[in-house]
């Protein structure tokens, strides 16, 4: 017995694993047996590619840094220990604290944590936590700090940075000549102070001796009264030891040469000034949060350098990477000072970037050589006695090396016209300047330059390798700076859709961008899903790639979840709407509260724009959470937004938003969150408002036709597989298919053209009667539904401007083709009109545009590709999500020949079916043979188990007479009605084909004979092999829209193999009968109900007997076979 011998080491460490693995991965195991539908060869492209690149580690340097920013700055100066007498602290503590100082200074440029910063008060203290303890960095006084203490802190470890900060000018006189040695003529110490993690701490007595002091790292500083020296000096230091690392991920350098300490203690803390202001200026740009701080992380180095062979050196290291060149005039060169070093060295660099600003300063007076010589070189050129030096500083980052506002001139007069600050500012005014100033800057690369200085080097590089004129020049040979404009504006678009992935903020959006949002906080989970939509769609040209239908996601304006916090507080309702008596009651609590002030002025100010109705919908943090989606149990309004007064409108808007609020605590939403496991007072909800998709038809607004399609079929129709998904559609707005109305069709997207459901004649329109309005003191929770109005068949409209051109085909080719499958045995959906043509095909072109009332048949599969447009979608989809998904979506016909057909994807989210099974349901391939199941089917439909069903309603082969199915057919009803009536599910099962309009093929009851059935089996007729099993053919529409489980079980195998099909009426038969046997039926009650599990996606559905457990009996077996199979390849 294979279940019995696994079974002790089934719940060992195999069956752990098996049981810890992602039910994700027990999704996939077997679906490759069953191929996708397959399309066109470009839309299959865009999926290999898509894949491709979910997978690819090959990526850019500028990718890099927005997935890895975590990398950068990897070294941080965490702990300082100062050293100064009691005294000498007064001096940095005048105000406060060092600490505290540092640490506010660090919160005002929204720098990372600020460091630890421990004084003591004495060079032997400060020896001993040396060796206690590890530091990022000494800060000592010169006057404190002897030579003995220098060589005593490089002998504890080599590569700690030591800053001996003098008090005045004249200590700088104290300074060792070792140290005047260091600063002039060493260049390999910047190589070991980058590997300085690789030093450990020397505690060998002779190893430290054979260290040199002119290879400490000795920095020193002259104090000056500024506080912002303590964070320059931390910033230098990390740079230092950051650069080699972050400028291989596209980190920038500027490099600034001065030996002068004086000076370079006063530039440090400007320059850093000037870079965290621009690093400031993010906070007001459109990206999301994780790109926000990869350009924090990413700001340009600054890079200290203290002689000439130095400045060479890091030059030539960080070549393409330096951004700028801020330099002495007079600095060591050879170990002696060069009044020409500058010079020398500026020419240097302008002989390999010439385009690289750069600033020679120097202490000469007016009408120097050394100002001569910068005038030469055309650099800039600042005296160090200048009383604005510092501004000339300031001038020359902000102005020179772009790290201020972007400033447009005339392109002849040289005259600003304006400056901007931010992406969507530039997107602005670029639209606005003269060509002539567009020509300007486009010689000058002043724009990527600016974007560098920006952080933002995937754009700059992009136009940086763009040549104008060259790249921007018509065919008769004209310079096209028009051209150049838009060029730029779109790049900046959709750069800028990129980095805020579809999100831009209310005040800085404009009708490009395709989410909108107020307030801080989540976009909860249908905002998440927008903006995965978005992105999918943007990256991959969706809008365009069919060439008969868009597709597309609607503009939507986000409520995040910081307004929903503060209305809860603004008016204390959390603790009341977690203790409303009913729905109603809290209906009125969400009615009475007012939302933001400002919140509302925002949505006057929407209003204003958005006159179409609008669908307000909710998107909680728990909505459409991944393998546990809230889908339906929250609130959406339709609403006709018609008013003529925006007053009246902006009242129903704010009554729809607290609608949505509210229904985060109504009952239901309370109930499923607690059996989600999840706590009801940590939801938080955004609210989404979106036009909605549609036209207005005599008064009712409504799309063409709207549903729900999902990657897996749970109900293939015969000669399809599951994962060829389907669609749920209906006419007008999609509210029946999500709310389980059976006034739909079903259709599998492998068969399109064979739609299951209530003929299309019989399909109702459902809309939003723009003429309903409801007065506000009468809002309640449900008046958004009351608007929803179900008109009869022939209010739909279908008309569409057909096709203007069909393709001529050979003759050979013209006749109807009846493939249905390629070489490979895939499914095929061919192009629209493919084997359509005519031999004599009619000049539609010479005509003008046809208008033509479509077939909802015509719709899927015909005229408008909708079928193979879905197929697409939930691949790519599906491919991104991990998993099998469903997507709501709503269909918009083109109303013109230069049109095309709209398709809406409104949401997507896993598919909850799949979504929400336990790992045991998901997936299972073993069936376990009679001795512990009363039925096994390879063929079975619905998914999930089928609970409460202890009743059994059969008819065995021994009693099936198939003259005598008319009297099985009253037998059965009258069993049917009254379990109906005692509120009993039953499983029936019989031989033949339930529904058969042949009585010798079948029971021939109709749907009212069986309504009651839970689950139904099928079986082959004794000795009539040849007639097919129906599987479920026959009641397929009720089958699906109930949710019933069907399974047929082929008994003409004798093999009785242990994992074939199974039908077992003797297990029936020993079981007595729950009331006296009629002629052919009879009927059981066990005393617990069976246990019925189907797996949807592998066709397995199991009837276990009384006492033998699922997971025993099947899920472990089938968890060992999956884990034998992963470690050791197929069983098969």
């Amino acid at each position: 017995d294979c279940c019995g011998a696994l079974h002790m080491w089934l719940r060992g460490a195999a069956w752990r694993a098996a049981r810890q693995a992602k039910p994700l991965a027990v999704f996939r195991r077997g679906c490759a047996a069953a191929p996708p539908v397959r399309l066109d060869p470009a839309l299959e492209s865009v999926i290999t590619r898509f894949r491709k690149g979910m997978t690819t580690a090959d990526r850019s340097s500028s990718a890099a840094i927005v997935d890895e920013f975590t990398k950068l700055q990897a070294c941080k100066v965490n702990k300082v220990l100062l050293v100064c007498s009691d005294f000498d602290s007064y001096t940095f503590e005048e105000e406060g604290l060092l600490s505290e100082l540092v640490h506010h200074e660090y919160v005002q440029l929204n720098l990372r944590t600020p460091p630890m910063i421990e004084r003591t008060s004495s060079v032997e203290k400060a020896l001993t936590r040396l060796r206690q303890s590890e530091f990022d960095l000494v800060v000592a006084l010169l006057r404190n700090a002897s030579t003995s203490f220098v060589s005593a802190v490089h002998q504890v470890n080599q590569s700690l940075p030591i800053a001996l900060l003098a008090m005045s000018a004249t200590e700088l006189n104290m300074l060792d000549s070792r140290i005047y040695q260091n600063q002039r003529l060493n260049v390999n110490k910047r190589l070991m102070w980058e590997t300085r993690h690789a030093v450990d701490k020397v505690d060998d007595v002779g190893a430290a001796a054979k260290s040199s002091l002119a290879d400490a790292w000795i920095w020193p500083f002259l104090w000056q009264g500024n506080t912002s020296l303590f964070t320059g000096l931390f910033k230098l230091v990390e740079d230092r030891l950051n650069a080699k690392i972050d400028t291989q991920y596209g980190v920038q350098v500027i490099l600034l040469v001065e030996d002068s300490v004086k000076f370079y203690s006063s530039y440090a803390p400007v320059l850093y000034e000037e870079l965290l202001k621009q690093t400031q200026l993010i906070e007001k740009e459109t990206m999301g949060a994780k790109e926000k701080l990869m350009r924090m992380y990413s700001r340009p180095k600054v890079l200290l350098c203290t002689n000439f062979e130095e400045a060479v050196d890091i030059f030539d290291r960080y070549h393409d990477q330096v951004i700028g060149v801020i330099t002495d005039s007079a600095f060591p060169r050879n170990g002696e000072i060069d009044p020409m070093a500058g010079v020398t060295f500026a020419r240097k660099v302008l002989d390999e970037r010439p385009e690289l600003p750069l600033l020679i300063q120097s202490a000469e007076g007016p009408d120097s050589g050394i100002e001569k010589a910068a005038e030469g070189l055309g650099v800039k050129y600042a005296n160090k006695w200048s009383a604005s030096l510092m501004q000339d500083l300031r001038n020359f980052m902000a102005d020179d090396m772009f790290f201020g506002p972007l400033k447009f001139r005339d392109g002849i007069t040289e005259k600003q016209l304006g400056s901007v600050s931010t992406v969507t500012e530039l997107i602005h005014k670029w639209q606005q300047v003269p060509d002539a100033s567009i020509d300007y800057h486009a010689r000058h690369a002043h724009l990527s330059k600016w974007f560098l200085a920006r952080n933002e080097y995937e754009l700059a590089k992009r136009f940086r390798d763009s040549q104008y004129p060259a790249d921007f020049t018509d065919s008769t040979g004209k310079e096209r700076p028009d051209w150049l404009r838009r060029w730029i504006v779109s790049e900046c678009r959709v750069h800028r859709n990129k980095l805020a992935s579809g999100i831009e903020n209310i005040k800085d959006a404009d009708p490009s961008m395709p989410i909108v949002r107020l307030g801080s906080g989540s976009l909860g989970g249908k905002g998440r899903g927008f903006r995965f939509l978005n992105n999918i769609i943007e990256a991959n040209s969706l809008t365009t790639i069919m060439p008969e239908i868009s597709i597309t996601v609607p503009r939507s304006f986000v409520l995040a979840t910081g307004v929903f916090d503060r209305f809860m507080s603004n008016n204390e309702l959390l603790v009341d709407a977690l203790n409303a008596t009913d729905n109603d009651h809290l209906t009125s609590l969400f009615h009475l509260a007012k939302l933001p002030s400002d919140v509302v002025d925002e949505l006057r100010g929407y209003l204003a724009s958005m006159t179409k109705p609008l669908a307000v919908r909710s998107s909680s943090l728990f909505e459409d959470a991944f393998m546990r989606p809230f889908a339906g149990v929250y609130e959406t309004v339709m609403l006709p937004n018609a008013s003529a007064s925006i007053d009246a409108r902006l009242d129903e808007l704010c009554w729809a938003i607290k609608m949505v609020y509210a229904s985060t605590y109504k009952k239901e939403a309370l109930q499923y969150a607690f059996a989600t496991g999840n706590r009801a007072e940590e939801e938080k909800m955004a609210v989404i408002l979106q036009e909605l998709v549609g036209t207005d038809h005599n008064g009712y607004f409504h799309p063409t036709l709207a549903g729900v399609a999902n990657s897996i079929d749970f109900y293939p129709p015969i000669d399809c597989t599951s994962s060829h998904g389907c669609v749920q559609l209906a006419l007008g707005l999609g509210n029946v298919v999500v709310d389980g109305v059976p006034a739909v069709q079903h259709i599998n997207l492998g068969k399109p053209n064979v739609p299951i459901g209530p003929p299309e004649e019989d399909l109702p329109v459902s809309a939003l009667d723009l003429s309903s309005s409801v007065p506000v003191e009468a809002y309640r929770i449900n008046d958004g539904a009351s608007r929803l109005v179900t008109l009869p068949a022939e209010y739909r409209n279908m008309r569409t401007v057909v096709r203007s051109f069909r393709p001529k085909l050979a003759p050979e080719a013209a006749a109807e083709i009846p493939l249905a499958h390629d070489v490979h045995g895939e499914q095929v959906v061919f192009k629209t009109g493919y084997g359509s043509a005519t031999l004599n095909p009619a000049n539609s072109e010479a005509s003008g545009p046809s208008i033509k009332e479509l077939t909802l048949k015509e719709t899927v599969a015909g005229e408008v590709p909708l079928a193979k447009a879905l197929s697409f979608m939930l691949r790519l989809s599906s491919i991104a999500l991990g998993c099998p998904v469903e997507m709501e979506f709503a269909l918009k016909l083109r109303r013109s020949a230069d049109s095309r057909h709209e398709l809406h994807v409104l949401q997507v989210r896993p598919q909850a079916e799949v979504a929400m099974s336990s790992p045991r349901q998901l997936r299972f391939q073993y069936l376990p043979g009679e001795k512990y199941a009363a039925v096994c089917s390879k063929r079975a439909l619905g998914h999930g188990c089928f609970d409460d069903i202890a009743d059994v309603v059969y008819v065995s082969p021994q009693r099936f007479d198939p003259t005598q199915t008319t009297q099985m057919v009253a037998e059965i009803a009258a069993l049917n009605k009254q379990l109906v009536s005692e509120g009993r599910r039953f499983l029936l099962m019989a031989p033949g084909r339930w529904g058969s309009a042949d009585s010798t093929r079948g029971i021939p009851v109709c749907w009212s004979d069986i309504e009651g059935s839970a689950f139904i089996v099928e079986t082959t007729l004794p000795g009539r092999q040849e007639v097919p099993l129906s599987q479920g053919s026959h009641f397929f529409q009720n089958i699906m829209s109930f949710g019933i489980g069907y399974a047929t079980v082929d008994t003409t195998d004798v093999s009785a193999r242990s994992d074939g099909e199974v039908a077992d009426f003797s297990y029936w038969d020993s079981l007595p009968a729950k009331s006296g046997d009629t002629q052919f039926v009879r009927h059981v009650q066990l005393d617990s109900p069976l246990e019925i599990v189907v797996d949807g996606l592998s066709r397995r559905g199991v009837v276990m007997k009384p006492g033998k457990p699922f997971d025993l009996f099947v899920g472990q077996v089938d968890a060992f076979n999956a884990l034998r199979e992963s470690q050791f390849g197929s069983l098969s």
